[in-house]
């Protein structure tokens, strides 16, 4: 995980007013072309702010480019209908829902929505961002104020919908803009249990492709391959859930400065990992995942679970990391050396299945050999480490397996 997004982003300018009629605010469950009204949207320069009251809806016609930030005000909303495609041009350019905002992404399978970069790779454009009223553990309030701006985000409504994302694909994001700071692919900052996140697709960013900054939002059916840093990443007391993830690491990138990280990053907070504030401990649910990694990098680690984070997983292949789970800090080894909260894990051609190290409340390091069952017969996002079916085809993709994340 690295540092926040939001520092140097509040230099950008919010200059371009749009605003259209929409026709729904649910899940898209035709392939009607919805036709746009109202004022004149230019698909050549894709930015500003969507204001409070007003709500666009896009052309799935027109290929809209993104040239700067554009922002859902609260109490706004942007509809994308299926196929719409969003290019990102290089630079801080980003799509972000303020808190009471709302976005739906109203993909299928023949006609997923895609954001990708005007020209490939890694880190091209900024990315996709999701603020809302759900808590995050950085106050007793449930809040946290970002560095963009004035905007804050979190609050104490744990069903908060910041709305719902389909069938969506995202490429080439993770823009540097500091020697410190990338964008994310999707970064989600508290978040509640209404916004609900199915079959999207992240590949080829420059940093992770998913981050969960507190909140409880619905993840399920997601996909990410080769990106940098880690996969799957929360923090600040996330409490929501990811059902049926495809994670992998891709091997053209295995030689580079930055191979990928870890399939899974967890932390409850970087700075208290006992915080009672807010929502306190992060502990999600999470199921049917696969983890596919290589040798490289100082991060070779199956899952990190650490920064006083539980959680709840259930039937989780990890393959070809050097490390299986790490564990760290006390609040983190109490949690699972205290219940049954990893089952049915999968290790394949991992060297070494767990670690911990030396803790105040554990001088020497603790043995959490017992804090996980093993399955022979886990079959992660569904196929083992093979791609799974429901990830094919809309995705572009037709296979994916280990040979494809390591020389």
């Amino acid at each position: 995980m690295k540092k926040s997004i939001f520092k140097a982003i509040h230099l950008l300018a919010f200059t371009t007013l749009i605003a259209t009629a929409v026709t729904s605010c649910g899940r898209s469950a035709t392939e009607d072309v919805v036709a746009p009204t109202g004022p004149t949207v230019n698909p050549a320069k894709f930015e500003g702010h969507i204001t409070t009251g007003q709500t666009v809806t896009l052309d799935a016609t027109q290929t809209y480019h993104l040239t700067g930030s554009l922002i859902v005000d609260n109490g706004a909303t942007l509809v994308i209908p299926a196929g719409t495609h969003i290019v990102g041009e290089k630079g801080a350019t980003y799509l972000l829902v303020d808190r009471g905002g709302k976005i739906f992404i109203n993909g299928t399978a023949a006609k997923p929505v895609l954001f990708d970069g005007a020209q490939h790779g890694q880190g091209y454009w900024g990315g996709v961002v999701l603020l809302g009223n759900a808590p995050s553990n950085r106050s007793a309030a449930g809040t946290s104020t970002s560095e963009l701006g004035d905007l804050t985000y979190g609050g104490t409504n744990s069903l908060d919908s910041s709305g719902i994302i389909n069938y969506c694909i995202i490429l080439d994001t993770g823009f540097k803009y500091n020697p410190e700071k990338e964008f994310n692919g999707l970064s989600l900052f508290g978040c509640g249990s209404g916004t609900t996140i199915s079959y999207v697709y992240i590949a080829d960013g420059a940093d992770d492709p998913f981050e969960s900054f507190g909140g409880s939002p619905k993840y399920d059916h997601l996909v990410m391959i080769g990106n940098q840093d880690d996969s799957f990443d929360w923090t600040e007391g996330f409490s929501g859930s990811a059902s049926y993830i495809y994670a992998a690491r891709n091997k053209k990138y295995q030689n580079g400065t930055d191979p990928g990280n870890r399939g899974i990053e967890a932390d409850t907070q970087d700075t208290d990992p006992n915080t009672t504030n807010g929502n306190g401990v992060s502990n999600p649910d999470i199921s049917n995942a696969t983890f596919i990694g290589n040798t490289a990098g100082s991060e070779s680690q199956g899952m990190k679970l650490r920064a006083g984070s539980n959680g709840k997983f259930n039937n989780i292949v990890i393959a070809n990391f050097s490390t299986g789970l790490d564990f760290e800090t006390d609040r983190t080894y109490d949690w699972f050396k205290g219940g049954a909260y990893l089952n049915n894990i999968k290790f394949v051609n991992v060297a070494t299945k767990w670690k911990s190290k030396a803790s105040t409340k554990y001088p020497t390091a603790p043995d959490m050999s017992t804090a996980f069952t093993e399955s022979t017969t886990a079959t992660g996002a569904g196929n083992g480490t093979a791609l799974p079916d429901w990830a094919k085809g809309w995705t572009g993709l037709t296979s994916w397996d280990i040979a494809d994340s390591s020389n």
